[in-house]
């Protein structure tokens, strides 16, 4: 996260100095002193003499005379004749009246006037033994004097400690459409509480749409690097040094992106519609009933505004429009929110053009891709028909059905999208997918088909070829599988699609 901490700089910084990696010290930390003796230098004569006026002022001669005289054992430095001065005062301070003639007289004041003398005639011979060093070490020339003087100034570069910041990621998922404002409340009041809960950690949040109804206030450990790829925005806070939580949003084209795709899914839709009956539905519910007129299974949500309410006329207040009077697939159905146009000026959206949704098979990677538009939805393994009988060309999606009955129950697992003699269908044979064992058709695993099949419209084109996929390399995987739900105000019930008295015939 280094280039969150270029972008975002604490006005604390200026007080830190970095050791190493994620360790520093506060100078402003009522316990700097203390932390400098106990993490970096027992014998540091700065933090010694700041601690022994420390417990001067407050009163604890006994402390205060200790940290000075430790402050005097490393000499030479700065520290080392402050320090002897208050030694000397606190000892004259403590000191007994002068005594009288009687006094004079007792033994164990005479005693203890010898113990000082012997003392002070030790510490005289120390200074006269340092000095002779001194002596002999300019008698041998600059090396040695530079030799003696580096090793008595370990004071002379200053270092700052502090705890180790461990950074710490989590996960927090939102549903699709969430407000940009209601996203940055969740996330600040999350970081908050998991830096209250981890004093001593760096916490990271990053924020991943989801298919979950409301923001769930979980945060979860970040336990798939993956993950980091599909957020739309970061928060970062560190309450040993920041100020405020920092959140950034990632993708600022990510929620148009998405209205992108569902726009796409509809029209799709609905020219599947008009192929099959000469014109458009007279109203938009008619591309959701039971199968076999399953166009599409749900309306999708606009999700710059977060509304799947379908309006007749734009009015910019979210949601879609759907004109069964237009010609044109672009202005028939569309967002019904500002959309930048081509000269940068804000207009309607019906200048997104149109785009079919489309599954390519590359058969050489055994993967499938699903695009809307340029805008990619998902890419999933798959399994193919052994011996070259999964054959190359573009086809079209005619059917879609969930539970379809075959030869033998759960043949074609939970959903398939009919293109004729074969189709893409789930399959509980895991083994089989990556691999070619079908009779021609495409396999996924049931789950992987289960997310798959909402998205994919009756009208969607399937390219099938072994030349790799090309073209869409470079579009944004916005969700992987999943993408949209239900509309929260709009076309939110399900229709019947399943096919309860038909056995399909599909190659398998």
């Amino acid at each position: 996260m280094q280039h969150l901490r270029q972008r975002f700089k604490s006005p604390a910084a200026d007080k830190l100095v970095r050791l190493h990696k994620n360790i520093y010290l506060n100078r402003s930390d009522p316990k700097y002193h203390e932390k400098v003796i106990t993490y970096l230098d027992p014998h540091s004569p700065e933090a010694h003499y700041k601690l022994g006026q420390y417990f001067e002022n407050n009163g604890n001669i006994g402390k205060a005379l200790k940290h000075y005289k430790e402050a005097m054992s490393t000499y030479p430095s700065p520290y080392y004749f402050p320090a002897s001065g208050s030694i000397r005062r606190l000892t004259k301070e403590k000191a007994p009246a002068i005594p009288g003639p009687q006094a004079a007289s007792d033994p164990i004041a005479s005693r203890t006037k010898r113990k000082g003398a012997a003392a002070g005639l030790k510490m005289l011979l120390l200074v006269l033994l340092f000095i002779n060093v001194l002596l002999l070490a300019l008698l041998y020339g600059p090396t040695a004097v530079s030799k003696v003087v580096s090793a008595f100034m370990p004071w002379s570069v200053g270092k700052e400690v502090t705890y180790e910041s461990i950074e710490t990621a989590y996960v927090l998922h939102f549903p699709y459409g969430e407000p940009q404002k209601a996203v940055e409340e969740a996330l600040h009041k999350k970081a908050l509480q998991l830096a209250n809960d981890h004093p001593q950690q760096t916490i990271v949040l990053y924020g991943v749409a989801s298919g979950v109804r409301t923001a769930d206030n979980q945060a979860v450990p970040l336990s798939n690097e993956q993950l980091k790829t599909k957020a739309f925005v970061v928060a970062e806070y560190n309450p040993a040094v920041d100020t405020s939580v920092k959140i950034r949003f990632l993708h600022p084209e990510f929620q148009k992106l998405r209205t992108t795709a569902g726009a796409q899914l509809i029209r799709t839709a609905l020219e599947a519609y008009a192929a099959d009956h000469g014109s458009v539905p007279s109203s938009i519910e008619q591309l959701f009933q039971p199968y076999p007129n399953n166009y599409a299974s749900y309306m999708p949500i606009e999700t710059i505004s977060g509304s799947a309410h379908v309006r007749t006329v734009f009015d910019g207040s979210g949601g879609w429009v759907y004109d069964a009077q237009a010609h044109d697939p672009a202005r028939r159905f569309y967002p019904n929110v500002a959309w930048e146009g081509a000269s940068g000026t804000a207009a309607a959206s019906t200048s997104l053009p149109f785009a079919p949704v489309t599954v390519t098979i590359d058969q050489s990677a055994h993967s499938l891709r699903l695009n809307a538009g340029s805008v990619v939805l998902a890419e999933l393994p798959v399994g193919l028909g052994a011996d070259g009988r999964t054959p190359d060309g573009a086809l079209t999606v005619l059917e879609r059905v969930r539970e379809p009955q075959g030869s033998r129950p759960g043949v074609y697992g939970t959903a398939a999208l009919g293109m004729g003699e074969i189709a893409v269908h789930g399959t509980a044979d895991a083994a089989s997918i990556g691999a070619n064992r079908s009779l021609g058709c495409i396999r996924l695993t049931n789950e992987a088909m289960s997310a798959l099949y909402p998205l994919v419209p009756r009208g969607a084109r399937v390219v099938i070829s072994s030349g790799g996929m090309g073209g869409s390399g470079s579009a944004p995987i916005l969700v992987q599988p999943e993408l949209l739900l239900p509309g929260k105000d709009g076309l939110d019930r399900e229709a019947e699609e399943t096919a309860k008295h038909r056995v399909f015939q599909w190659l398998g």
